[in-house]
């Protein structure tokens, strides 16, 4: 196998442990940053705005809920700074398989629903939005 295929895999350990989910990151690609994100029963993510980068969702595993906030900061309705409010805000039940696309600018939280289960997913996004 060729050498640069060393790291080709998202997994190992996790660059981000908390009591609520872990995350994994490869950025082995050099336009690409790809994720994996655990969720633990009944716990979420932070949340975080989406900067520089549009993201696909991929859930592999369990079921939720994903939290999206548009601000309404450009002519489009997205963008970065939240200053002039809210555009439109909702939520979306996940379950495996799911593909979702977030734009950049939005705020997005993911929500483990289950009591028992964990929830996992994929991101892969635009390595200019990378917040290591």
């Amino acid at each position: 196998m060729a050498r640069k295929y060393n790291n080709f895999r998202v997994g190992g350990s996790p660059q981000k442990v908390t009591d609520d989910y872990a995350v994994w990151t490869n950025d082995l690609l050099g336009k690409v940053i790809a994720s994996k994100t655990v969720i633990q029963p009944g716990k979420s993510t932070l949340g975080h705005q989406l900067v520089n980068s549009d993201v696909v969702y991929v859930i592999v595993n369990g079921r939720g809920i994903m939290e999206v906030v548009e601000y309404m900061n450009s002519k489009e309705g997205h963008g970065s700074d939240p200053s002039r409010g809210i555009g439109h805000k909702d939520s979306y039940a996940l379950t495996a398989g799911d593909v979702i696309l977030v734009e950049s600018g939005d705020y997005v939280k993911v929500v483990n629903e289950s009591d028992h289960d964990q929830l996992t997913y994929l991101r892969v996004f635009d390595r200019e939005g990378w917040r290591q």
